[in-house]
């Protein structure tokens, strides 16, 4: 049966200056959100004439207009107290507003007291106002409102996802690394897509005498059916670590063979594709661990004794940005917000970044002393969070000069392995306990709080380690790892 919202059972609440680990949601228990508006465009109709009647005209395409921005009206009663709406009202910055929808739970338990949650990012006050504040006469006595619309970039919803694992008898080595190299489209080019169709998995050689070499694994239909590919440039004795797609191509890395492998991603889908393996540019002990692209034309990879490289093309082969310089350390991970703001982790701390899209690299003390940092996220150029060896996340809200750690079921110990994020609120991080067991935590706060998922239902399959995370919406992460028998792969959809 269909559970119909009633508008009863949702609450409000605000996140001051947007979601980030260091803003805290607040209840607002006297707030009302109103009803939610999003103008998605006019439709134009292009016609000629009917080449068959006189004075008929055809359809032959269409011209969209521009989208609107979403508004939320939000109704509060106005109390004693002074206005929490008036003062965002003059602060006259962006928020992010969340409706929490639920029955059987408790409203103000921000992580688990909801079915589903509404979210408006980067709300913005449009006006102020309230009902009328004073009475002539006993008729006109009425309860005084604050009536205050908002307009916001992004509406969406965030709903409780249960875990499936996936490739389970295609997948027999361990996955390093995940990535969802799919796009929405409407079927103008004969594909139609939701953005999450296409997986790809990369795992490790298989052992033995002789190995067989490394595979990408892949799904064309969100994981209803898979395929694999040998990546035949790498040998049966060395393995890859990391990959991305760069102008069509899948691009593996790894530091064994101090190069790169790439071949087509639409040949690979199709079972096709030739690998070419390019080692140019690249120095000698000093392979590539992790890459990042941009766009087409930047991408960005690091790896042993702080060595960072770029290209613009990565079948060319690439140059050194940076020859151990900043850091001597083994870079393990690097992330950006665009083509000029980049930051890098690794080994014994080591942090490095750049805000010239890497004409200078810049060494900053990390937030653990003598701890490997296995996985970053930049989600502004000041403003980042990195997992590490140890077990522990922490943020930097002004580019490294000071971190603040944020604690999370089991941290501590065990390792944080990655971190990803769908929107500014909703991200996802992959920690394995000291056991080992691999887990995947979310948040919905921006990073403020973080719990172990799913939040109902059947636990994740038991694995050792998730050592990749890719989402490709908020309400979709697929994970990679070892299994619990310590040698086969293991793969996870969240949805």
């Amino acid at each position: 049966m269909v559970d119909v919202i009633v508008s009863g059972f949702s609450r409000m609440w605000l996140v001051p200056n947007r979601a980030a680990p260091q803003n805290a949601p607040e209840y607002q228990g006297l707030w009302k959100a109103g009803a939610v508006t999003w103008q998605q465009g006019d439709v134009t109709t292009i016609r000629v004439p009917d080449p068959s009647r006189y004075d008929e005209f055809i359809r032959i395409g269409k011209i969209l207009g521009n989208p609107g921005d979403p508004q939320l009206p939000v109704m509060a009663r106005y109390t004693s107290d002074l206005s929490r709406l008036l003062q965002l009202a003059k602060r006259g910055c962006d928020h992010d507003l969340q409706i929490h929808f639920g029955k059987c739970r408790d409203p103000q338990n921000f992580n688990q007291g909801w079915d589903k949650i509404a979210v408006l990012e980067a709300a913005h006050i449009t006006q102020y106002g309230t009902s009328e504040l004073g009475a002539l006469q006993p008729s006109e006595r009425s309860m005084v409102d604050e009536n205050v619309p908002f307009t916001g970039e992004n509406y969406y919803e965030i709903g409780r996802i249960n875990f499936a694992e996936q490739a389970t008898t295609q997948i027999t080595q361990e996955i390093v690394d995940v990535l969802i190299p799919d796009t929405i489209t409407c079927g103008a080019c004969g594909i139609t897509s939701d953005g999450c169709q296409v997986v790809l998995l990369l795992t490790l050689r298989a052992g033995g005498s002789p190995g067989t070499g490394a595979d990408v694994a892949y799904t064309k239909n969100a994981g209803s059916t898979w395929a694999y590919r040998e990546i035949t440039t790498l040998t049966g004795s060395n393995d890859p670590d990391a990959f991305a797609v760069v102008s069509g191509n899948v691009v593996v890395v790894s530091v064994e063979t101090i190069g790169l492998h790439y071949a087509s991603l639409a040949d690979l889908l199709v079972g096709a594709e030739t690998w070419t393996s390019v080692t140019t540019g690249f120095v000698a002990s000093h392979g590539p661990k992790a890459i990042h692209t941009a766009d087409p034309t930047h991408t960005w990879m690091v790896g042993n004794t702080g060595y960072i490289y770029f290209t613009a093309d990565p079948t060319a082969g690439v140059s050194v940005q940076d020859a151990g310089v900043a850091t001597i350390q083994n870079l393990l991970d690097i992330h950006g917000v665009d083509q000029l703001n980049l930051v890098a982790v690794g080994a014994g701390n080591a942090v490095v970044k750049t805000n010239n899209g890497g004409s200078t690299w810049t060494a900053i003390t990390g937030p653990a002393v003598g701890v490997a940092l296995n996985s970053v996220w930049m989600k502004s150029p000041t403003e980042w969070l990195v997992g590490t060896d140890g077990g522990k996340l922490y943020y930097t809200t002004d580019s490294g000069v000071t971190w603040t750690e944020v604690a999370f079921p089991g941290s501590g110990a065990g390792s944080v392995s990655d971190i990803v994020y769908a929107t500014g609120s909703v991200g996802y991080m992959a920690h394995a306990t000291a056991t080992p067991r691999g887990r995947i935590l979310r948040t919905v706060d921006g990073g403020h709080s973080w719990y172990v998922a799913p939040e109902s239902g059947t636990a994740m399959a038991a694995n050792d380690r998730v050592n990749a995370l890719a989402t490709c919406d908020p309400n979709v992460v697929w994970g990679g790892g070892l299994a619990d028998n310590g040698t086969d792969g293991f793969a996870v959809k969240g949805a």
